[in-house]
């Protein structure tokens, strides 16, 4: 029987970090409609929420609790005596418990309803999954990087004394330089180097060109490839829960985020509208390299630029410090509470 706990417990993983992930998406889905939350690099931090929950779950599991430990069957449990807790006390809860304060979970259901030989199977193939999956993920940022290297040894230092003071401050402070390269076909940030390709320094105009330093520079700041290359490994890791089309969100609303900066410098907004345009125009369909950010996106680039030809609200300080505080503290009740473990 103890073996068997142990075929239990992973299918525990399997099944409720798939049921938690999905809950945290609509919880999600749920609050930021509720607090009216529009700034998309708010937006991008609620997004990455589930990542992490699902790989915080695992610490999360009370053993002491589970019922299956003390060879007790919910399945023969009398009537009444199970329930299903949903808690808010102040962290979010959903969890099945019995009279005796045991808990049990859809899994623990699950797998006594079925042969043990499926629970193993089920187990031995989302182990393995995971381990080529991790590796392939692993290999893939390897060769980016060899890649990346090979686009910057290639590319060439370009200096823009047009630079408003403010800007050119930010990058000397931070160390940002400026080169093109052959090798991208639209905008993009290294490490501390914003590339362009050749066509594209050409045809923009001095304001538009600030307005692409200053969203790459965004994309710096923000460390959204780091962002991504975590969010990508733990999908990689879970590879079961079907999570591509919330990690295109994420990049969507990074996009849209770092196109905001240009406020930061005073940079026009029509000045950003057609720099996005021009870099669509001159970008390939290129695969996006998770090592570092291309932008111009095709697939959101009419809800890009109705954002960014939009005024930027301006809102009460006291109503966002109170908006914000309460969508953080749900943030946190819904990050550390128990869903679906036992």
């Amino acid at each position: 029987m103890q073996e068997q706990l142990y075929w239990i417990y992973s299918f525990n993983i399997i099944v409720n970090s798939t049921l938690s992930f999905f809950t945290t998406v609509l919880a999600i889905e749920f609050l930021l409609p509720l607090f009216r939350i529009k700034n998309p690099r708010a937006q991008v931090i609620c997004y990455i929420l589930p990542f992490f929950k699902i790989c915080l779950d695992l610490c999360r599991y009370q053993f002491s609790n589970w019922a299956l430990l003390y060879g007790i069957n919910p399945l023969l449990a009398e009537t009444g005596t199970r329930q299903l807790l949903v808690m808010q006390n102040p962290l979010t809860g959903i969890q099945f418990s019995m009279q005796d304060g045991k808990t049990f979970s859809v899994a623990d259901l699950m797998a006594l309803s079925i042969n043990p030989l499926w629970i193993r199977g089920f187990v031995s193939v989302a182990i393995i999954g995971s381990v080529i999956a991790m590796t392939l993920r692993l290999v893939q940022i390897f060769q980016e990087k060899q890649y990346v290297s090979r686009i910057l040894q290639a590319s060439h230092l370009i200096s823009l004394p047009y630079l408003d003071g403010s800007l050119a401050a930010w990058m000397g402070k931070k160390q940002i330089t400026l080169a093109i390269s052959t090798e991208v076909n639209s905008p993009c940030v290294i490490g501390k180097r914003i590339l362009f390709p050749p066509s594209l320094v050409e045809n923009l105009s001095q304001e538009e060109m600030k307005a692409v330093i200053a969203h790459e520079i965004a994309h710096y700041y923000w460390r959204d490839s780091a962002l991504r290359i975590a969010c990508s490994f733990i999908s990689s890791l879970f590879w079961w829960i079907p999570s591509r089309l919330w990690q295109r969100r994420i990049e969507e609303m990074q996009e849209e985020g770092s196109d905001a900066m240009i406020h930061r410098f005073g940079i026009s907004q029509m000045a950003l509208a057609e720099a996005v345009l021009k870099t669509a125009e001159n970008a390939k369909e290129t695969r996006a390299l998770l090592v570092f950010s291309f932008a111009g996106h095709r697939a959101s680039l009419k809800r890009r630029m109705q954002r960014i030809l939009c005024e930027p609200s301006k809102q009460a300080k006291k109503w966002s410090v109170i908006q914000y505080g309460l969508l953080i503290c749900c943030l946190l009740s819904v990050l550390f509470g128990k869903l679906w473990i036992f």
